[in-house]
Formats: C-alpha cells, structure tokens, sequence
C-alpha cells in the first residue's frame, strides 16, 4: 500500500511517476529525507503549524502513514493535518504540497536512482537480470 505522499505524487504526476512513488512508498522518512530536499516544503507550510516540531511530525507522517484514500490524496492530507495539529484543515495545505511535488519532479522521479549509505544490511540500486536461479542450498547448476 501507498504512503499518503507516495499517493499525492502518483496523482499529480501521474504514470511519470510510478516507478518513484513505489520507491517512495517503501522508503521511512529518515530516507527519503536524505534524498529530498525537504527545506522549501518546510518554508512554505511553516506558517500552517505552531511550531516546528508539530511541521516535522506532519511531514513524517505523510511520508510513512498509508494512503487511504489513493485516487484523492488530498483527503488523507487533510485527515493527518487535523489529526496532527488539532485544528481545522487549511485548503491552501494541500495547494503548497502540490505546488512544492510539481517544482520538484524530476528529484521525485530520479528518486529511483535514490542511493543511501547503509551501516547495516544491503544497498539496492538499479538491478537487471537476464537468469535467476533460485538456489538454496546446492550452487551448482544441474546441466545434465
């Protein structure tokens, strides 16, 4: 299933961004903070939150929670805004993260090609197979 902002990317960008948005869905916040640049976001709806821990959990959250309502992405903006700040949802919320994902669709869609350190575990870039061979256990090919 989608992240909320996984879902608001997929729906402005449409099938420029499928590929992205799926790279986006799987990611947690901490990666995919490391490969946008969240900075201008938070400028623009700083002026929506009472400080800027309550904008940080915000955006967090709609980069990790799943999107319920996939084909209208502004309806899950709108329920994490109130859920998140207590207070009456500001249409305008939606139209600035709109307005920042189209400024930044080529980082959204080059997200694919993201790249992360990993101290633990194991790095996927871009993959291309031509043969798979599911081995467990015996690794050599049986050519009789």
């Amino acid at each position: 299933m989608n992240t909320v902002i996984a879902a608001v990317c997929g729906f402005l960008l449409e099938n420029q961004a499928s590929i992205a948005s799926s790279v986006i869905a799987s990611a947690s916040y901490d990666a995919i903070k490391k490969v946008f640049n969240f900075s201008a976001l938070k400028k623009k709806i700083s002026r929506f939150f009472v400080d800027e821990k309550q904008m940080e959990e915000y955006i967090r959250k709609i980069c990790e929670e799943s999107s319920i309502n996939p084909h209208k992405p502004e309806r899950d903006i709108e329920d994490i805004y109130e859920t998140t700040t207590k207070s009456l949802y500001n249409s305008e919320v939606f139209e600035v993260i709109k307005e920042w994902i189209l400024d930044n669709k080529d980082m959204i869609n080059s997200s694919v090609n993201m790249s992360l350190k990993n101290e633990s575990g194991f790095n996927i870039g871009i993959q291309k197979a031509q043969e798979i061979y599911n081995i467990q256990g015996d690794y050599n090919t049986k050519n009789d």
